[in-house]
């Protein structure tokens, strides 16, 4: 038994440090309110609001912290309707309150409104949490778009529904079960990403694109074998060649107009380029 109890210590400690992607922020972990932070509003004493700003073509981090719920009262009236309609009635008849303090399982957390070339990951598998166990997200990637967008980050909260039994006569009218509240946004957050900097000045690059702007085609000269992705503004692939080294033409024709980053991968270094097509 002691030697299975060390095997799965072993394995336990090895998958979390595998899943890690991130550190929670001791400054947030302390708080006795459960939820998501940095907080999208300020809060007194604590200085760190909102989630960091970035920029086309710059690789973007940011954790937050999670400080997960270990339990909660609620009004369990609406889940025990989805789970038998007659049970509410049966307790409001024996005078049972459906406003109960319930033991929390886990709670799961998601993201959604993440612009194109970012990601999450969670510090624990699957982003489920046991109750009190606290964590962390990791936001990562290199944007290629600009503009400000509304990140939600989700909570889906498993709850411990007790046994219920009428009073005196014994009757269990529900045995008790794990349920799932409603997914809910626990916070959201705007996400700016300014436009490129340095990515204009081509000849800081080994990259060249020529003419940029232009009114029809450009010419992207390659130095090595490379992969390469073009995107529009919306963060669409709209062209992929793979292992070339030539010029490559790139044409209203093909991609159509407006602003586009080319994104260039070889053996050695991945950069990013824009251009303009009018």
């Amino acid at each position: 038994m002691r030697r299975l109890i060390i095997i799965l210590s072993v394995f336990l400690t090895y998958t979390m440090i595998g899943n890690a992607q991130c550190t929670p922020n001791p400054i947030f972990t302390m708080s006795p309110i459960p939820g998501v932070y940095p907080p999208n509003i300020p809060i007194a004493g604590i200085p760190l609001v909102g989630i960091s700003d970035g920029q086309v073509s710059v690789p973007y981090s940011q954790t937050l912290t999670l400080v997960v719920l270990e339990d909660t009262t609620m009004d369990i009236g609406f889940l025990l309707d989805m789970i038998d309609p007659t049970i509410t009635p049966l307790m409001n008849n024996a005078g049972i309150s459906t406003l109960m303090t319930v033991d929390v399982n886990h709670v799961t957390y998601d993201i959604t409104g993440l612009p194109n070339n970012l990601t999450y990951a969670c510090d624990i598998n699957s982003c489920q949490y046991p109750s009190g166990v606290n964590g962390c997200i990791a936001i990562s990637g290199t944007p290629i778009q600009s503009g400000t967008f509304p990140i939600d980050v989700n909570m889906t909260i498993n709850i411990q529904i007790p046994a219920i039994t009428i009073p005196v006569i014994g009757t269990v009218i529900y045995p008790g079960s794990g349920q799932d509240i409603p997914s809910f946004s626990a916070v959201a957050y705007d996400l700016l990403i300014t436009g490129a900097s340095a990515i204009n000045e081509v000849g800081n690059y080994r990259l060249k694109v020529f003419p940029n702007p232009t009114s029809n085609q450009a010419i992207l000269s390659l130095v090595c074998f490379s992969d390469v992705v073009v995107y529009n503004m919306l963060g669409k692939k709209v062209l992929i060649a793979n292992n070339i080294k030539r010029d490559l033409v790139l044409s209203k024709s093909d991609i159509g107009k407006g602003v586009f980053y080319i994104s260039v991968q070889s053996k050695s270094k991945t950069e990013t380029i824009k251009l303009i097509i009018q």
